[in-house]
């Protein structure tokens, strides 16, 4: 790899995106992992289907639900708790790819 190149994006596998969807959907991940989800959205039809059927629940709850607001103070709590687990995750990801 050349010094202009870009770095390599990460491959998740079905498992790893499906685990991941909610975070996608909810734009609560990193601009970095949200496009590697997104291009194997783009590539694999499974993971497609399944993220068709997220997403549409997600419309539902959406409008029965869009009236409802979480504290402020809920929502920090909630995302200081997604990327503690987001981090962890990338970690393992990180310690997978080195041992393979």
């Amino acid at each position: 790899m050349s010094a202009t190149e870009p770095p390599e994006k990460p491959q998740l596998d079905c498992r790893e995106v499906l685990e991941e969807v909610y975070l996608y959907l909810d734009a609560e991940c990193s601009d970095v992992r949200r496009e590697v989800i997104r291009d194997h959205l783009d590539e694999c039809s499974p993971c497609l289907s399944e993220y068709g059927i997220e997403q549409e629940v997600r419309t539902i709850v959406h409008r029965c639900c869009s009236q409802e607001k979480a504290p402020d103070e809920v929502k920090e709590r909630l995302r200081r708790k997604l990327s503690a687990i987001e981090q962890v995750s990338d970690l393992f990801s990180e310690t997978a790819e080195r041992e393979r």
